[in-house]
């Protein structure tokens, strides 16, 4: 059993040094004995699957980025999941710190309105405005979006029903996701 571990590192190693050289299969390899464990180690951190499919996502794209920075003396588990841990702290505290910012807006807002007429008049508004931003959307990003969002595809599914990657898929998604929020202004 003890030997088994030492190979499988002494593996992992090879495929992140190779991945430093810029060695995609290996990569891809890494990436596939590594992403149940990093899935585990994020989902401890974020409730939401969405944030915590796109913290994966950001993880494995920073240990491609970084790979050549792995200091091959540590075990290759450790490093990514250092990563995959701020990664996930990271999207926590951002996560807080807008709730936080949503609040003290919201807080100075209510306390100067009617808040029934307000809330009927901005659903109105809001539907409408997020139906014209949609509609706006390049069609690959408003396919992308609406399979997402509304049918609440996970990553993999969403990329089977596109017939394109998982990355390109969910970059399609956020990207009009991101769309959407500078079009209604949020």
């Amino acid at each position: 059993m003890h030997d088994d571990l030492l190979i499988r590192r002494d593996e992992e190693r090879e495929l992140l040094l190779r991945t430093a050289e810029g060695d995609r299969a290996a990569f891809t390899r890494l990436h596939e004995r590594l992403r149940a464990l990093v899935e585990g180690w994020v989902r401890q951190c974020l409730v939401d699957r969405w944030q915590a499919e796109e913290v994966v996502q950001d993880v494995f794209l920073e240990v491609w980025r970084l790979a050549d920075r792995y200091d091959p003396r540590h075990p290759p588990v450790s490093w990514v999941r250092t990563i995959a841990q701020r990664r996930a702290v990271d999207r926590v505290r951002k996560a807080e710190a807008d709730r936080r910012r949503d609040v003290r807006a919201g807080v100075r807002y209510l306390d100067t309105v009617d808040h029934a007429s307000v809330e009927r008049a901005e659903g109105v508004l809001d539907r409408e405005a997020l139906r014209r931003a949609i509609v706006a959307l390049p069609e690959r990003q408003r396919e992308a979006v609406v399979l997402r969002h509304l049918e609440e595809l996970t990553g993999p599914e969403l990329a089977e029903r596109l017939g394109v990657p998982v990355g390109t898929a969910k970059t399609r998604a956020r990207d009009g996701v991101l769309a959407l929020r500078r079009s209604l202004g949020s």
